[in-house]
């Protein structure tokens, strides 16, 4: 059997599919790690407790407790905002590709060795599927841009970034660099839960977007049981 991992926040944790598993405590070379695992399933708060900001995120030590725990197959929920109008909050998109040339992360500080980067299709193929199955309604690519955080974009860097991909968050590129490095199947099921900066009139609202993440947060509950059974 294939282990699968879950990363994503605290909310994630919640659903059933969770239920059960006990904490271990990874040491790794870059730090220790809070994981959850039983019966082949392995769930990784991403931020921490307490939680982190992104832009402190010990990305190295979260992706290196996921290799020693045995995991092939990463599934990452990661909240974004929309670059794109016709996108909206409470969507959902698997992006086939990501930008983040300014805050690269890598485990080969100490030698010279390349790594292309990517998002496996594997992993992906799965969340599609799955979500087809499910008559669950979701964005097939799409791309995802990382910018450092802990801010929000300003209305000018939106403009530029509109261009550039279809959705913005702070976490996402990192891991799957590190992933791919690493050997890991590693794609991501991007939540949308709200407009970035300037994408329409209103201001970001803290309370819309808790709106949205609740209506994701039912969808996750169907839709990461059915993905995590077509891995293993």
């Amino acid at each position: 059997m294939d282990k699968v991992a879950v990363i994503g926040g605290s909310g994630v944790l919640e659903i059933e599919l969770f239920a059960g598993l006990e904490k271990r405590e990874i040491e790794t070379a870059y730090g220790r790690v809070l994981v959850e695992e039983g019966d082949g399933l392995s769930f990784l708060q991403r931020h921490g407790t307490p939680p982190v900001p992104p832009h402190k995120l010990n990305h190295h030590a979260n992706l290196a407790a996921l290799k020693e725990c045995g995991v092939r197959y990463i599934i990452a929920v990661n909240s974004t905002g929309s670059l794109q109008s016709e996108l909206s909050p409470g969507s959902l998109l698997v992006p086939d590709d990501y930008f983040n040339p300014w805050a690269v992360k890598t485990f080969f500080d100490d030698r010279l060795e390349f790594v292309t980067p990517g998002i496996s299709e594997i992993v992906r193929r799965a969340i599609v599927e799955a979500a087809t199955a499910l008559s669950v309604e979701l964005v097939d690519g799409g791309t995802y841009i990382q910018t450092t955080g802990p801010r929000f974009e300003t209305r000018a860097e939106v403009r530029v970034l509109a261009g550039w991909g279809s959705v913005v968050g702070m976490t996402m590129a990192n891991e799957a660099t590190l992933a791919r490095e690493l050997g890991l199947e590693y794609a991501s099921l991007c939540l949308v839960d709200n407009y970035a900066n300037g994408v329409c009139d209103q201001v970001v609202d803290f309370w819309e977007i808790e709106k949205a993440q609740q209506k994701n947060s039912r969808i996750l509950a169907r839709l990461l049981p059915a993905v995590v059974r077509s891995l293993r």
